[in-house]
């Protein structure tokens, strides 16, 4: 008599979407850390990474009228920042679409601090809470939206404790509300954000940041 088992599954959009990101990430960061890729600023890491994520999104579509497409600054109607009160852009928009129809997307903001100078540190990490706080602003006009923050730095001043203001550091960015001040506009976050560095030789440091399940 044959064993029996239950047919395996085929993983649906959105498991697809957060395994072309954990992917794409790895490849991402290997590739830098290996030299293969040379970054020159955060549009130099978008083009790069993007391509990698094109390439993994389109040996994931599993269904014929299924299809997987990649947008760079994806505009965001009524999700404005500062700069952009009305609308705002996301850095990489990906999605599988079928029948025309869009069934899971995610959303992708990029930091990528190339210089060792100290001084604009605490802003740089201010700029990884703005742009946590514009993905949640992107979920909310997009329901079920995976959002998802990449940094890349070899300045690993950024790293430091959790005791420092705007911490970026190894633990959980909490949920919080922080006031406006002369210094930086107003932050709100809704969800918690765990945080764990890798590391690479020549002191490549890469971090994936999605909200706490």
């Amino acid at each position: 008599m044959k064993p029996t088992k239950d047919p395996k599954q085929i993983l649906s959009p959105a498991q697809r979407l957060r395994k072309i990101i954990d992917e794409g990430y790895e490849i991402f960061c290997q590739q830098v850390a290996g030299g293969v890729i040379s970054l020159e600023n955060e549009a130099s890491m978008q083009l790069f990474l993007s391509n990698i994520l094109l390439q993994l999104g389109q040996v994931n579509e599993f269904a014929k009228d299924e299809h997987f497409s990649i947008r760079l600054e994806a505009v965001q109607k009524d999700a404005g920042t500062e700069k952009s009160p009305k609308n705002a852009r996301a850095d990489i928009w990906i999605e599988f679409e079928k029948d025309s129809e869009t069934v899971a997307s995610a959303a992708i903001e990029l930091k990528c601090f190339l210089h060792k100078k100290n001084a604009a540190v605490t802003d740089a990490r201010y700029s990884v809470y703005k742009d946590l706080q514009n993905l949640e602003k992107y979920q909310e006009t997009h329901p079920g939206l995976l959002i998802c923050e990449i940094v890349y730095t070899r300045n690993t001043n950024l790293l430091a404790d959790k005791g420092l203001k705007f911490s970026i550091a190894d633990g959980t960015i909490e949920s919080c509300a922080v006031e406006e001040n002369s210094s930086y506009k107003s932050i709100d976050l809704r969800h918690s954000y765990p945080v764990e560095w890798d590391m690479y030789v020549g002191d490549n440091c890469f971090v994936k940041i999605f909200p706490d399940k």
